[in-house]
């Protein structure tokens, strides 16, 4: 089998994190094993440990006074340790439901192995032990589908069993072409497994139920004991479907597994009878009209070396491939043949990667967030662990708004949705939090939450207030709202979702705000995520503000004051009257002695000089509040000090942050970075193998970061003008795009560039408008109609 797509390999993953992944933004997949012993890896998203803990925790009275006068004394780290009072639980764990593994016995020889994923398609094709093999997570039926063909005379003899790390579980026969996993989530897992360990009993916890239906075409399937046995099959179809106890994130989830499998069994029965065919057909046209709506190719760059063509083991039977038109004509070496050549520097980039990563990143977002489903969270919708790193929650300080960076340039909106009914609850959760402990009206949420939607400080009195005490989740989060109706200009969507969840947010800022002793307003308690910085009596991280508190007030005001006529009766005249008296009060930006933006309230020497977090700086991207030239070349200052090292979200930030400097070479450096394959998770960031973000360990945000950075170097729209290549990397002198929008409801259909000057733009307005657009070299106004495309010709 020739692979038909440039995501391949020609040898196994041996890993989870080497794995493919698959999604229908419910039900995910990691595919991964060695060839006689496949792993199918399930996640489901709502399958999270514990019941909901509705209750803030108790505050000590007058702890914010107590806090606030610290602060002015000038005692951070006693005002840190005080803040430590208002933790509560913390954040409960994303939890994987276990692995249906494929055995495979007998029937089959030996012989090459091919393993790829076609993004496109969005489906992942393997040949191994000559079994041909498909898997696609689908939308339409919302199962996983796994098809297995052999050419061999005698068919295919396997085994299919389920495997789990849950402890609470049971396996058992449904007929006799099922299998089933009963299991129960922990009731609850601690920020530290070693100090407080998985509870297994106690609170309520959730049930779940895996179910696994074999359809043969020749041979047979049977029941033994706690696996299916197949034998002689010629072909086959597996259905797959996980279900939970899930009933809203302030009620108590349902505990019996037999109520799950009941539901799950319903959804198989539903699709059982459908043609393989017709199932993948189905799939692939859904997935493919969602997929191509961007292409992204870049020319006149080296084309990565040809692969090897040898001899397959069997003749067998291909599945038709989706077409490819943009591939190279040769299809290119093993992708992790391509990462290990290219970071080597002892030839020319594989600059190919870069557009390779960006669909990549495309292909992740459609596959870990569609509507109805739960938000992307660090991991997506992938987890093979009981206590994975951070709880594979949602960190809210950065990684969870990063995964949703892309969604509406790289036109993904749909998938925003879950983001959106994600902060809609949040909203409604952290009305007790603003209330309890700061005293105020509105919303807050801090830095972790998770399917119950806590929104308190979490840490039970002994995490770090670095990012424990971080109140601006909720503000941060509704500038995703923001970008949803500059890129729409939906006005329904603004009056009845954007407008009221972003005015809590803002109803909570101005009760927090403070004055400080030059009479500006300040956030006290601030933080910047997740710094620190030196004092007499040790490094704190608590201060009367910080350049993100104050970047986030402004970019929160200035959407509700930018949206305010077009929202109409949902825009409330007093909240518009006191963020207007608010705005120019609040402290402004301030340059350091190196030219640096300053991150603190004055200027403090840093801790770590090298911090991952540039948290100080999203005003210049994502946001767009860091317009003034003074505070611009501040944070290019900032960017250079940071140095290029760092996590791999960290490295996706700073590739954005360097595209909205227009410094397309230092992008590209930057992207080298991003591109380095890394082997273990001791390494720093990169990508493993499976082009997957390694922080390290494996975290998600950096590919979506990675995508939303790519297309930032092409298409910005953040201020009045729509620019076009603002970031034109010299390495990429040809190529074009397609499908990228423009805030104003504007996608540009076609871009086209060569030699490095734009060579030819198509626009299309959702509705009739004037924009004026620049290039490298020029600038022209334009009437754009409703609904007709403008070339656009220097």
């Amino acid at each position: 089998m020739q692979p038909t797509s440039p995501f391949w390999y020609d040898r196994p993953a041996l890993r989870w994190a080497d794995g493919i992944p698959v999604g229908n933004g419910r039900l995910g997949a990691m595919l991964w094993g060695p060839p006689e012993e496949q792993r199918f890896s399930l996640n489901e998203d709502t399958f999270w440990s514990g019941p909901p803990t509705a209750e803030p925790p108790a505050v000590p009275a007058g702890l914010l006074a107590d806090v606030r006068a610290d602060l002015r004394a000038g005692r951070h780290v006693a005002a840190g340790e005080r803040l430590k009072a208002a933790q509560g639980r913390s954040a409960e764990a994303f939890q994987p439901i276990g692995d249906l593994v494929l055995r495979i016995s007998g029937g089959a020889e030996g012989g090459s192995l091919r393993r790829e994923l076609d993004l496109r398609a969005g489906v992942a094709r393997q040949l191994a032990c000559g079994v041909a093999q498909e898997v696609c997570a689908d939308t339409a039926t919302g199962l996983l589908l796994i098809r297995l063909r052999t050419g061999h005379p005698a068919g295919l003899d396997a085994e299919l069993s389920w495997r789990t790390p849950q402890l609470r579980s049971r396996v058992r026969a449904l007929g006799s072409d099922a299998l089933a996993l009963l299991l129960t989530a922990p009731s609850h897992v601690g920020d530290d497994a070693r100090r407080r360990p998985v509870v297994e009993h106690g609170d309520p916890a959730m049930a779940a139920a895996a179910l696994a239906r074999v359809r043969c075409e020749g041979g047979d399937v049977t029941v033994d004991g706690d696996r299916l046995r197949l034998r002689g099959v010629r072909a086959c179809t597996v259905l797959v479907d996980v279900r939970t106890g899930f009933a809203g994130r302030d009620r108590t989830p349902g505990g019996d597994p037999e109520e799950c499998l009941g539901r799950a069994a319903r959804a198989i029965e539903a699709a059982q009878d459908r043609p393989w065919a017709e199932l993948l057909d189905t799939h692939t046209a859904a997935h493919r009209a969602l997929m191509d709506r961007v292409r992204l190719r870049l020319h006149d760059v080296p084309e990565p070396d040809p692969a090897p063509r040898d001899v397959q083991p069997h003749d067998l039977p291909e599945p038709a491939p989706a077409p490819l038109d943009a591939q190279p004509r040769n299809t290119p070496a093993p992708l992790d043949v391509r990462l290990r050549a290219s970071a080597t520097g002892d030839g020319p980039r594989d600059e190919q990667l870069a557009s390779l990563l960006f669909d990549f990143g495309r292909y992740l977002l459609l596959a870990c967030s569609r509507p109805g489903t739960q938000a992307a969270h660090l991991q997506g919708l992938w987890n093979d662990s009981v206590t994975p790193p951070w709880h594979c929650d949602y960190t809210v300080n950065i990684n969870t708004q990063m995964n949703y960076w892309p969604a509406e340039s790289t036109a993904l909106p749909e998938c925003h949705q879950p983001l959106i009914d994600l902060v809609a609850d949040l909203a409604a959760a952290g009305t007790g939090v603003a209330r309890a402990l700061y005293g105020t009206d509105g919303w807050t949420c801090h830095h972790n939450t998770d399917l119950w939607r806590a929104t308190w400080p979490v840490g039970e009195g002994n995490d770090d207030p670095m990012w424990s005490s971080w109140p601006l989740a909720g503000a941060w989060l509704c500038l995703h709202l923001a970008e949803h109706w500059r890129y729409g200009r939906d006005a329904r969507f603004l009056r009845e979702r954007a407008w009221p969840v972003a005015a809590g947010a803002a109803r909570f800022l101005l009760g927090l705000l403070t004055e400080d002793a030059d009479g500006h307003l300040v956030t006290a308690p601030a933080t910047s995520p997740e710094n620190r910085f030196a004092t007499a009596d040790g490094p704190a991280s608590v201060d009367l503000s910080t350049a993100m508190d104050l970047t986030l007030a402004r970019e929160l005001f200035g959407f509700l004051t930018e949206s305010a006529a077009d929202a109409g009766p949902a825009a409330d005249p007093a909240l518009l009257a006191a963020i207007a008296a608010a705005l120019p009060r609040l402290r402004p930006l301030a340059v350091g002695s190196r030219g640096e933006l300053l991150e603190w309230h004055t200027e403090r020497t840093e801790t770590e000089p090298h911090h991952r977090h540039v948290s100080h700086l999203v005003g210049l991207y994502p946001g767009s509040a860091l317009a003034e030239p003074r505070l611009r070349a501040a944070a290019r200052r900032s960017l250079d000090l940071r140095g290029d090292e760092g996590t791999g979200w960290s490295t996706a930030w700073k590739i954005g942050l360097w595209a909205r400097l227009g410094d397309g070479a230092a992008a590209h450096r930057l992207l080298g970075v991003m591109l380095r394959p890394v082997g273990s998770d001791e390494e720093g960031g990169g990508v493993y193998p499976s082009l997957l973000c390694a922080h390290p360990p494996f975290q998600i945000d950096g590919n979506f970061g990675a995508t939303a950075a790519i297309a930032e170097l092409l298409l910005q729209s953040h201020t009045d003008v729509l620019d076009l290549l603002p970031a034109l990397p010299p390495a990429w002198p040809a190529g074009e795009v397609t499908g990228l929008r423009a805030r104003g409801a504007v996608t540009v259909e076609r871009l086209a560039w060569s030699g490095g000057t734009l060579g030819s733009a198509t626009l299309r307005a959702e509705r009739a408008t004037t924009v004026t657009v620049r290039w490298p070299g020029g600038t022209r106004t334009l009437a754009l109609p409703a609904g007709a495309p403008y070339v656009l010709r220097p």
